[in-house]
């Protein structure tokens, strides 16, 4: 006997754990001659453990493909900058798929010019055993059929290439038996590249044309981790950061799996959780699964060495279609590979292109020489595989057939920005003016970027003063340089930055509070008063509008929670019905966190001043910085393209005793000396 006589047999024979004595018995061989066999499949790729216990060595199969492997792969670029779409969990295969949505993202991302796409996983539903009270939310049920109908229906656009790993669902094929869907998927599409399970490290590399030498390059960990998902949102990708040796970081991390779309900067890396592209399933639902839709297009700069910045665009599926697999079409402009039909589509698909609307059901009971029950039996049989029909009676009482395909009612949030309204903003908190930590010159630094984007708003998001706290916090009097109403609200009115055609709007937060609780005296309706273009809107909490957005500025209370993504989601779960914004905007935490939620795109908002011996003391991370945000929206407020752009300084940035330097910056088009 060899091993080919045997191999197919052994193989499934030890897919569940056998001795090594039980499995010489069966085969009727020596022991030795049973590991000699093991040894040439190993040599093969098949991942065969062994593993001593009991007195007696123990055998399992566990496919051909290793799940904890580090993959690696490397993209050249033509430059250093790249604009890549990333997407995750399309789910394909499964009646809850959003096959029209991925399509749409794919042309809309084809038209700004990109070209690279990066999948963080489960692009098949997986395999679910028909046992199971999920097994229908499937319309493709076997490893072939969602193998083939991603070969022949996943978006195919000249010069634009899909690169993916596979996660957990993906997996349920080799588990059961199966070859790798990703190698399948990759050996009949050219344009789509198999990365490998679980993640891949890319290496984004830009060469010179002549000498071939490396100009610039970053490493991008895509992931599609395990387990359930956390409540907060950004909890596991925080432990998983901080989780990381220095040698082991990457300069950014795309996760997918979580469903959840947020994007950070930890610990020197940037982080982007993928949202999903697929509607709620049933298990979803049963397992109180948050399901967040949509799509990333990332705007790269590399470094000789890094991350220069990334310029992000979301951009939301705020209401799925359902039955979208009954009715989507395939995106193509190059040509599709061969479709393969099974027995089923063979004889089923000429038998729905002879039926015509309004033909009746026994027409065809006659035509086929079948029963009712049959006819009914075949009208299942063809929507499972896409082709949409149903019986209905018409006006003569007769049983006809009805083809009519469903009417799209969502419209997706991916329409051409041509005939959106833009919006730019440029949002800042806590400035702490009166303090010894102030930083006025990187406040003026980021009003003359703003005025150089031709951004006429700027939203401040409360604590414009440090206030005076010194009645509770006696060492507060000793880093002030401005103490009391007068000389700190007398300041902001003379130094705070002022350029022709800016505008901002401000709310108060706990530290300009404070001089209200000690002398009665509401900082920001003073600083309204002598300055023509600054807006008080409120203590706390105030809502600005613009071009029918809803924005939330909030500078809560409390004190900072671990993960980022804690207080935002309080604070939206804390509103009540009918009273979520558009956007919401919190300070107070000195942080920097973009989170879409419930459907409501929210930040943390850095802080514009050098970190406080309070904050020292308290081991509170200080994130100097600004947002420039752009956004798309239709005329009812609707936002179709969200741009978060952080613009943060380093500790090389700050200034050492900046309130002896600074000076004004005030731009008018008429000033006279």
């Amino acid at each position: 006997m060899s091993i080919d006589e045997i191999r197919d047999e052994l193989l499934e024979f030890i897919k569940k754990e056998r001795s090594l004595s039980e499995t010489s018995q069966h085969f009727n061989i020596s022991t030795n001659e049973l590991m000699g066999y093991i040894k040439q499949l190993c040599d093969e790729g098949f991942m065969i453990s062994t593993v001593v216990k009991d007195d007696d060595v123990q055998l399992m199969n566990k496919g051909t493909t290793d799940f904890t492997a580090d993959n690696n792969y490397t993209i050249e670029i033509d430059s250093d900058n790249v604009k890549v779409l990333v997407i995750s969990d399309t789910n394909l295969g499964s009646k809850y798929q959003q096959l029209s949505f991925i399509n749409e993202i794919y042309k809309k991302a084809y038209e700004e010019g990109v070209r690279k796409v990066i999948l963080c996983g489960d692009i098949s539903a997986g395999l679910i055993s028909p046992k199971s009270i999920y097994y229908n939310s499937l319309f493709k049920y076997d490893t072939s059929s969602q193998a083939e109908y991603i070969i022949n229906n996943f978006p195919k656009l000249d010069g634009m290439v899909t690169y993916f790993i596979t996660g957990e669902k993906d997996h349920s094929h080799e588990l059961k038996g199966s070859e790798s869907i990703g190698k399948m998927i990759s050996d009949n599409r050219d344009d789509m590249i198999y990365l490998g399970p679980n993640h891949c490290t890319i290496d984004l590399v830009n060469r010179d044309k002549e000498t071939g030498k490396i100009l610039n390059s970053a490493k991008v960990l895509v992931r599609h981790p395990k387990g359930k998902v956390a409540y907060t949102v950004s909890y596991k990708q925080q432990q998983y950061i901080s989780s990381m040796r220095s040698e082991d970081k990457v300069d950014m991390i795309l996760h997918g799996h979580f469903l959840q779309c947020e994007k950070m900067h930890f610990r020197g890396v940037e982080e982007i959780s993928v949202p999903g592209m697929s509607a709620t399933t049933p298990k979803m639902k049963d397992d109180g699964v948050n399901n967040t839709v949509g799509a990333w297009i990332l705007d790269v700069k590399l470094l000789k060495k890094g991350i220069d910045k990334v310029i992000p665009y979301f951009i939301p599926c705020y209401q799925t279609i359902k039955n979208d697999y009954l009715n989507v079409k395939t995106v193509s402009d190059i040509g599709q590979n061969v479709h393969v039909e099974s027995a089923n589509e063979k004889y089923i698909g000429p038998i729905y292109s002879f039926i015509k609307n309004g033909m009746t059901v026994e027409e065809l009971m006659k035509k086929l020489d079948i029963n009712i029950n049959e006819i009914y039996g075949l009208i299942e049989t063809m929507k499972l595989y896409g082709k949409p029909i149903e019986i209905v009676m018409n006006d003569d009482n007769q049983l006809v057939f009805s083809k009519k395909r469903q009417r799209k009612t969502n419209k997706y949030a991916s329409k051409n920005p041509d005939g959106l309204i833009e919006t730019d903003l440029c949002i800042i908190s806590d400035t702490h003016l009166g303090t010894k930590e102030q930083q006025l010159t990187l406040i003026n630094e980021v009003y003359k970027e703003a005025a150089r984007r031709g951004i006429d708003t700027v939203l401040h998001i409360g604590d414009v003063l440090d206030g005076d706290y010194t009645q509770v916090r006696k060492e507060q009097t000793y880093q002030l340089f401005l103490r009391g109403f007068d000389e700190q609200v007398g300041y902001v009115i003379d130094m705070y930055p002022h350029i022709d055609g800016i505008n901002t709007y401000f709310i108060q937060g706990s530290h300009d509070e404070t001089h209200l609780k000690n002398g009665g005296a509401t900082a920001g309706i003073w600083i309204e008063r002598c300055r023509d273009d600054m807006f008080y809107l409120g203590q706390d909490k105030a809502t600005y509008s613009i071009n029918n957005l809803k924005i939330l500025m909030d500078h809560p209370g409390g004190g900072n929670a671990k993960s980022y993504s804690y207080r935002p989601q309080q604070a939206i779960e804390g509103l009540n019905p009918g009273e979520k914004p558009n956007i919401l905007l919190q300070g107070h935490y000195h942080k920097s966190y973009y989170m879409f939620y419930r459907n409501v795109h929210s930040l943390l908002v850095p802080c514009l001043v050098n970190q406080s011996q309070f904050m020292k003391k308290m081991n509170l991370q200080n994130v100097v910085g600004a947002y420039f945000v752009k956004i798309f929206s239709d005329e009812k407020g609707n936002i179709h393209y969200f741009q978060p752009e952080e613009h943060l300084f380093s500790s090389k940035d700050i200034i050492e005793n900046d309130y002896k330097k600074c000076k004004k910056l005030d731009i008018r088009k008429n000033k006279k000396d």
